[in-house]
């Protein structure tokens, strides 16, 4: 999944001089997070390391098999070959040597080439001042953003509306060399947030910073301040973004990818103290890792002495505009360490992970039956055992983990590439109702509630211009949901056929439903579960029509049915982007009509955003959007981006809720940023 993760965000950085498809972005974001809030998820650091792997291209002669997972475009069976081959022959000299290799076609070594380096000779890193001071590169990035429209939080009183200014402000810094060296933070205030004291000690809301050393001979990694973790297959220990279900149908396995500095800015969920992998001999890692991190929970308050005893839950959303949500900040304090031990070759992967957590509150979650296994207590710890092998071309791949009440979670999956172009996934999970993880990420549906699963993915290229691909998906709990009373199952199948006509022209058509049980709208004696369906169809094409224009068109419909609720919607949108023949100036602009019966029946659709920012927000309602990015490197140092966005609504004269909400049927949203880079 990563290597399709790096796919998508390549195009973030670089969009404007690699892309000569205005639709190929939208597609392989869209393609990996679907119709769901994915887009939540903190994508800036899948868009930096990709960056970073641009700027300093693997050693085709020297790598092994996990630095060429790191590769765009490449499956595990591709970089099989590519080994196999190099043990066979000997060092590449050039990539014309790469179309001998089994699964390297002309246009799969064009789109790889970028991240490969073909020198014959590898040596210790220099980390002498003057290397360090002459080839070093920082990378500022300042932005800032505002919903022009006032929202009623900044109308009320303080005691219940929102205490700072109605801007989001964002500052990022990364100084790296090469690939060994790298120090940065990230600064972020998100709008209705105050500043300084008495409500924020460090005058903004969230600061994350790194030290790291990374690739120095045996010496992997060394990380000092603020750090993510991946190992296995997310069952045990995923402290970061993990897609699920895709169009990348094939495409569930996890690439773990160990320590990697923290660059993003999702306040909770990441790791704040030390982390090392040492190479012992030439397939043996050992990591071991402290963490003591402050996160935001529900703080439960005894009522004789208004002191804090518990917490009901942590929270994620990182949000600290009202004296209430500051009241959550930091409430609760996690303790982590831990160690993985990973014996790898090129072929087989075998690895062994414990993780212990300890909470300054115990946390003491609802009393309704749905929560009955949720997690309580203040102390938890995971174990897990991960292996993979690859055999021809056969990979089998899985997990075992169990928390220290024995409760156990697996998965086991199956790929396979019996013939050229045919590509096959089956993966079965199995997570115990019991099973209890903070910081995780298996490929599920939930990851909870007594969930078994089966899927099993396909792609075939059928032809030249013909790719099809498809999931299926099947799966049941066997313990209570919320707005679910009942075990209940549920499925989820996909198609989708691409037609790559030309570089100019391509289009693809994706036809989704999923059916899942929930309760019943309607009052009976016995509470009953009923059928809850969401279906898609949606028909997208790209188009190319000189190297200054380029289009992509879409229309969608949502079918959402729950007895006796039958809603439905669609939306059509157009694309343009122009480059400017004499000036280095991009322009990128979106006008979609939507009409949707309800907010179930919502479409989710990437947008073109600034650098490091992503957005794919819902369409609903009767409503028009439009939004206009321009793109503006004054120099090679400095790059000045801008979007204006407006959704206007025809059904409605009130947007959103609560605090948040908006009296009229319009909001806008103007972004600013800077970015300089030497």
């Amino acid at each position: 999944m990563l290597r399709w993760l790096f796919i998508l965000v390549l195009a973030a950085p670089t969009l404007y001089a690699q892309l000569p498809d205005v639709g190929e972005l939208e597609k392989e974001i869209e393609s990996l997070i679907q119709e769901n809030e994915a887009s939540d998820q903190d994508l800036v650091q899948l868009a930096e390391t990709i960056e970073r792997l641009k700027e300093n291209p693997i050693e085709v002669n020297f790598a092994q098999a996990e630095d060429l997972e790191k590769i765009p475009y490449l499956n595990v069976f591709q970089i099989n070959n590519l080994l196999q081959y190099r043990k066979r022959t000997g060092p590449l000299y050039t990539h014309f040597e790469l179309l001998a290799v089994k699964g390297f076609d002309r246009e799969t070594i064009e789109q790889v080439l970028p991240y490969l380096d073909f020198r014959t000779t590898s040596e210790l890193p220099d980390l002498s001042l003057s290397k360090i001071l002459k080839y070093s590169r920082h990378d500022m990035i300042m932005r800032g953003a505002r919903v022009l429209e006032e929202r009623e939080g900044y109308k009320i009183n303080k005691e219940n509306g929102y205490l700072g200014p109605p801007n989001y402000l964002y500052l990022r810094y990364r100084w790296t060399y090469q690939n060994y060296l790298s120090i940065g933070f990230v600064a972020q205030q998100d709008a209705g947030e105050p500043f300084g004291k008495p409500y924020q000690k460090t005058g903004v809301d969230f600061i994350a910073g790194h030290i790291a050393l990374l690739n120095y001979g045996k010496l992997k990694k060394l990380i000092i301040g603020d750090y993510q973790a991946q190992f296995g297959q997310g069952l045990a220990l995923w402290s970061n973004l993990a897609f699920g279900k895709s169009a990348e149908a094939v495409e569930v396995k996890r690439f773990a990818q160990g320590f990697m500095p923290y660059t993003g800015s999702e306040e909770n969920r990441f790791f704040r103290g030390a982390a090392v992998t040492y190479r012992f001999i030439n397939a043996l890692d050992v990591s071991l890792f402290y963490s003591n991190n402050p996160t935001d929970a529900n703080k439960i308050v005894s009522d004789s002495t208004g002191t804090v005893n518990d917490v009901s839950s942590l929270q994620t959303t990182g949000l600290h505009r009202t004296l209430a949500e500051l009241e959550d900040k930091n409430a609760n304090r996690l303790q982590s360490y831990g160690a993985n031990i990973n014996y790898k070759t090129n072929n087989l992967s075998l690895g062994a992970t414990v993780i212990q957590y300890d909470l300054q509150y115990a946390i003491e979650p609802g009393k309704q039956l749905y929560q009955k296994f949720r997690f309580a207590g203040d102390q938890l710890t995971n174990y897990s055992f991960d292996a993979n092998y690859l055999f021809g071309n056969v990979n089998l791949f899985g997990e075992l983990a169990a928390d220290h009440n024995q409760n156990l979670a697996g998965t086991v999956g199956f790929q396979s590439n019996p013939t050229d172009g045919f590509y096959l996934t089956l993966l079965f999970r199995n997570i115990g109702k019991e099973y209890q993880a903070l910081y995780n990420a298996p490929f599920a549906e939930n990851g909870n509630y007594g969930e078994k699963g089966t899927y099993i993915g396909m792609q075939w290229q059928l032809n030249r211009v013909f790719v099809l691909k498809s999931y299926v998906d099947v799966y049941r709990f066997s313990w209570l949901k919320f707005g679910v009373n009942a075990p209940s199952r549920g499925y989820d199948l996909m198609g989708q056929l691409e037609m790559f006509f030309n570089y100019n022209f391509s289009a693809y058509i994706r036809i989704r439903n999923e059916v899942q049980e929930a309760n019943s709208d309607q009052e009976r004696p016995i509470p009953i579960l009923a059928e809850r369906s969401r279906s898609s169809l949606r028909i997208h094409f790209s188009y190319s029509l000189s190297r200054q224009w380029q289009l992509a068109s879409r229309i969608q419909y949502a079918f959402y049915n729950q007895e006796l609720t039958n809603d439905k919607g669609f939306v059509l949108f157009q694309d343009v982007r122009y480059t400017f023949k004499k000036l280095p100036f991009q322009l990128t602009t979106r006008i979609a009509m939507i009409d949707t019966d309800s907010y179930d029946a919502r479409i989710y659709a990437y947008e073109n955003d600034l650098t490091y920012a992503f957005s794919i927000p819902p369409y609903y309602g009767r409503s028009t959007r439009f939004y206009l990015l321009a793109n503006y490197p004054l120099n090679d140092v400095l790059t000045l981006q801008a979007k204006y966005a407006i959704s206007t609504f025809y059904d409605r004269d009130e947007i959103s809720s609560g605090n948040q909400t908006i009296y009229g049927n319009t909001i806008s949203e103007l972004k600013l940023q800077l970015r300089i880079k030497l």
